[in-house]
């Protein structure tokens, strides 16, 4: 089962290829660990492979301007680069496989 890995550095939060789960976070956070054990998860179980990444802003402050993240948490989804979804503070499961869905479709189509 995939897990998320904290990233050392902003710039892996850029991913370029491929489905990309980026949590953005603080560790006082209850709601992002939560997060970050059932993302992967809920993933699995649709079938999703994707990246898990997660990034501490109380280390890295300048990434909130980075990636215009003004409430944690944060969930990005991306795929080869693209933002396909962004979620603030609570996170709507329900809504984010709605969001994927079709361009995951069409994605795996090619």
């Amino acid at each position: 089962m995939s897990a998320f890995t904290e990233a050392s550095h902003p710039d892996e939060m850029e991913v370029s290829s491929g489905l990309a789960f980026l949590l953005f976070s603080t560790p006082d956070c209850g709601v992002c660990d939560a997060l970050k054990l059932k993302l992967p998860q809920w993933s699995e179980t649709r079938g999703y492979q994707g990246r898990f990444l997660w990034l501490d802003l109380s280390r890295f402050p300048e990434a909130c301007s980075r990636f215009q993240v003004l409430s944690v948490p944060t969930l990005i989804v991306t795929l080869d680069g693209q933002e396909l979804s962004r979620q603030l503070r609570h996170v709507n499961l329900g809504l984010l496989q709605e969001q994927l869905a079709r361009p995951l479709a069409l994605w795996a189509g090619l």
